[in-house]
């Protein structure tokens, strides 16, 4: 009896600290605060004229950006970077839109960068920080908004693909390394990172996240929300080596997105690096499609 209630005991314990660990775990994938690096990268050192903005999101979470103006352009893309990212990481690989009569908008999302906050939910809350961008700058430079356009890698994809599914403002869409489903990413995001298996963790670990945000997340996701963009042009770009989020993902955004769409799979390039591997015909894609639809 007393092994037995020794052996009981043990068991309860390894459970107790089993379901710590996820939860604690589970908090840490809401926080890209280990990974929040300062900006490195500055549109005046490339010569470049830009404006900085501040804004505060409908939630009170404080957003800072650039503006980058061409003058007396009516057209404005926003671009939005991924998770662990900030502003001055896709800020150089995209600069160049500016040269074809493009007014830019960079902002960096809640809890990374130089934005205020501390919880990121991978998606729906920063669809807000898109909601305070546009808002922002439609009201203060009015003038600049007759046409948008919105280009989002990673996270900022999900999150851009959600916005423009609501708002017919969004004129066109170029995602590029975008997940399909908010489960299965940041389940594949714990394994590779952690080696957290699915099974039995996953669920656990992803009712906590729910709790967590209080709301869930997988219905945010572009899985639920790209077919919303029909009749609007969409790009989408993806690596074929991408192991965080593979290529099967953005297969199926496009299978279940509506026309005019287009889809391209850029041989060796991992999550995030389509640009460096791209190179010039990433450019001349970008610069194609915007000139076209915008």
């Amino acid at each position: 009896m007393n092994i037995l209630l020794i052996t009981l005991a043990l068991v309860i314990i390894c459970c107790a600290a089993a379901v710590y660990y996820i939860y604690k775990q589970s908090l840490q994938m809401l926080s890209p605060a280990y990974k929040k690096h300062p900006l490195a990268v500055f549109p005046d050192q490339f010569k470049i004229p830009f404006e900085n903005i501040n804004f505060t999101t409908k939630d009170k979470i404080k957003i800072k950006g650039w503006f980058i103006p061409f003058a007396g352009s009516s057209k404005t893309i926003f671009l939005m970077h991924g998770w662990g990212q900030n502003r001055g990481d896709i800020f150089k690989h995209t600069f160049f839109l500016r040269d074809l009569g493009f007014n830019l908008v960079y902002f960096d999302f809640r809890a990374m960068g130089e934005s205020g906050g501390t919880v990121s939910s991978v998606g729906y809350l920063e669809t807000k920080d898109i909601d305070a961008a546009m808002d922002y700058i439609k009201t203060t430079r009015p003038a600049a908004c007759e046409k948008i356009g919105f280009y989002g890698i990673s996270m900022g994809a999900a999150a851009a693909i959600y916005c423009a599914a609501k708002n017919k403002d969004v004129l066109c869409l170029v995602s590029e390394a975008a997940y399909f489903s908010y489960n299965r990413v940041i389940s594949r995001w714990a394994w590779i990172n952690k080696k957290i298996p699915y099974f039995p963790v996953m669920p656990l670990a992803l009712f906590f996240i729910r709790r967590r945000l209080g709301f869930d997340p997988e219905k945010y996701s572009p899985a639920y929300n790209v077919a919303a963009l029909k009749g609007r042009p969409l790009l989408i770009i993806h690596g074929r080596q991408d192991n965080l989020v593979p290529a099967v993902n953005a297969t199926k955004l496009f299978k279940n997105a509506g026309d005019p769409k287009d889809i391209w799979i850029i041989p060796g390039a991992k999550h995030n690096q389509c640009a460096e591997i791209g190179g010039g015909e990433y450019k001349y894609r970008l610069s194609e499609f915007f000139t076209k639809n915008l």
